[in-house]
């Protein structure tokens, strides 16, 4: 009874190695997608989203005195029509970024390389005026009753939003 009992467990063993292997062969790497150049980064997990794009791509200059605010707001608006489509990444390359505020959108990630700082402009011109809270005050910021500033990055309403990177400076 003891060699039949042993012969049974003998065979389940191998039964079950086979279907691990069968599993093994079968089973495809997982990966978010493939890497190509512009995605190309020391996290290959940060390049999840369907739709990438450089902010070069857009015109941006990286010099630390050309402003980018242009090219932000046509990045991002150019990448918010993929929020459907599996979202989208904007990959800040190495270099300094100066830019006024800019309104980030859903199902989007701002991926920022080594090296890459994002400069907030001093210009006043580059930061729109907008409503004030309700709670925020009277003549606090900008000239004329009931407006504001807007903030450097901002965004209402968003859902599904990463600004990521390599040691971030903002």
């Amino acid at each position: 009874m003891g060699t039949s009992n042993t012969s049974s467990i003998s065979q389940v063993m191998e039964m079950i190695m086979v279907i691990m292997l069968l599993g093994l062969v079968t089973m495809n790497s997982v990966n978010c997608r493939p890497p190509n150049a512009i995605t190309l980064s020391e996290y290959p997990a940060m390049s999840c989203r369907k739709h990438v794009a450089s902010l070069t791509d857009y015109g941006g200059v990286g010099d630390g005195k050309t402003s980018n605010t242009k090219a932000f707001k046509a990045a991002i608006d150019d990448l918010s029509k993929h929020a459907s489509d599996g979202g989208a990444q904007l990959i800040i390359p190495p270099g300094k970024w100066l830019t006024g505020s800019f309104n980030l959108t859903s199902c989007f990630t701002l991926y920022l390389q080594k090296d890459a700082v994002i400069l907030a402009s001093q210009d006043e011109n580059e930061f729109p005026l907008i409503p004030v809270l309700p709670s925020y005050g009277r003549g606090r910021d900008a000239p004329g009753d009931g407006f504001r500033y807007s903030s450097f990055i901002f965004g209402t309403n968003l859902t599904d939003v990463i600004v990521t990177g390599n040691t971030i400076s903002i």
